[in-house]
């Protein structure tokens, strides 16, 4: 079996690390990115899985000190490591999530900022919405000391596969929780496993579209429905949304945005609620100056961390942005205001642009959003601003401003907190800012 690189080792995967390096932790840097790899050109994918560890935990109740004791900075956190093409999960044809899909996950992202340092962008985000979704599973929940851990552990383990300063070139880092026991009843599972494997990655949309984004606005599949899973970062929340993306795809659309379906009635199209992307959240930019995305009060959009952040910048920023809302909207007297309410079709039609947020995708302009040949309705809007990346000039202001935050050029009292060093010591990297 492959071992990890040597650096992941002086550094505590296979056992903890002497306090004197602990200590000293928040002082290194990365090693260098793996030589002869062309880290710009990986497609959104999983790249280079002979390089890659993982991290695999097992447990029959709730997680304990054999998992992770925080004040010795010991257990499977920082030795359960597995290389991945080599060590592939034992699963069996009974397996409680193979069945009945109990599987939750998050995505994060890791990658080098401007000082030569490695920074993972706000996982205190990630961990909330993953206990928020091991509730509805009925999965047991980390705790925040044992999420953190892991992802250090994965992106110290991991450390070769950090690509170099540069936009949108990421370390992913994948989470994942599941029901890994065996039964045929509809129970929650009798053992569980918890994994984090990793990915070096370029921009999730790289090659994909030369300009914005061609949308369909379903209106005949739902994604998700009031009282249901909406909001929670489980394995079924894409399944659903496969068919009808190959579906859009054939007629020549890059993603589905849908619609909050029980609101959407035949002949009346624009009065229906939009909702979110098949893995990405949506934004509107108003002629009125107003930056809005769908409110999260009906439990049936996931909380994105991007999606999160980009309100938070664009409020903070507002009047940094003022200059590009006024080039947008051509209104010298208009003001920047952000919002998350309910979004109308109807909304569309008052949009000077539209931009998609997620981990993967950061900010990614549209071009035009329509009705398809299936649809009962007919609806077609076309933004100018989209035409081009990275698009018109307040969604391009928001990226750099999202950038620039990610790489540690800019920084306000709203972000503090925001990017955690992985090579710092586990007390510095859980710690709350």
């Amino acid at each position: 079996r492959r071992r990890p690189p040597a650096f992941a080792i002086r550094h505590s995967p296979f056992g903890r690390a002497p306090a004197t390096a602990i200590a000293n932790m928040s002082n290194l840097l990365p090693p260098p990115p793996k030589e002869g790899l062309d880290f710009e050109s990986l497609p959104w994918n999983l790249n280079c899985p002979d390089e890659h560890f993982y991290i695999h935990l097992t447990t029959t109740d709730e997680w304990n000190g054999t998992h992770y004791d925080a004040q010795s900075d010991s257990g499977e956190a920082v030795s359960a490591i597995k290389a991945y093409a080599r060590t592939p999960l034992p699963l069996y044809p009974s397996t409680t999530s193979l069945n009945y899909g109990t599987t939750i996950w998050e995505g994060l992202k890791c990658f080098r900022v401007e000082s030569g340092k490695a920074a993972v962008f706000r996982p205190d985000m990630n961990w909330k919405r993953f206990v928020n979704g091991a509730r509805e599973m009925c999965l047991p929940a980390p705790s925040r000391d044992l999420f953190m851990r892991c992802v250090q552990t994965a992106c110290q383990t991991n450390a070769h596969l950090i690509p170099p300063c540069g936009d949108g070139v990421k370390l992913y880092v994948r989470p994942m929780l599941l029901g890994s026991g065996q039964q045929l009843g509809l129970y929650p599972s009798p053992q569980f496993s918890m994994l984090f494997f990793v990915s070096p990655t370029g921009n999730y949309f790289k090659g994909k579209a030369v300009g914005g984004l061609k949308l369909h606005l379903e209106t005949n599949r739902s994604r998700a429905a009031r009282g249901g899973l909406g909001s929670v970062k489980c394995s079924g929340n894409y399944a659903v949304t496969l068919k009808p993306l190959m579906d859009a795809k054939k007629e020549g659309f890059d993603d589905n945005l849908y619609l909050e379906l029980d609101t959407y009635v035949e002949g009346k199209i624009e009065e229906a609620i939009l909702q979110e992307l098949s893995a990405a959240n949506i934004f509107l930019v108003l002629k009125t100056g107003e930056i809005v995305t769908p409110s999260l009060d009906r439990k049936t959009i996931l909380p994105g961390v991007t999606r999160d952040s980009i309100l938070v910048l664009a409020r903070e920023y507002a009047d940094a942005l003022g200059g590009a809302m006024k080039e947008s909207t051509g209104d010298e007297s208009v003001q920047v205001t952000v919002s998350e309410r309910d979004v109308k079709v109807g909304d569309l039609n008052d949009a000077v642009e539209v931009f998609i947020t997620g981990t993967a995708a950061e900010v990614v302009p549209v071009a035009s959003l329509a009705t398809g040949s299936k649809d009962c309705d007919n609806f077609s809007v076309t933004l100018k601003h989209g035409k081009t990346l990275p698009g018109g000039p307040v969604t391009a202001k928001l990226l750099s401003i999202l950038r620039e935050v990610m790489v540690g050029k800019r920084t306000c009292d709203a972000s503090k907190g925001w990017l955690k060093d992985p090579f710092a010591s586990p007390e510095e990297f859980r710690a709350y800012i």
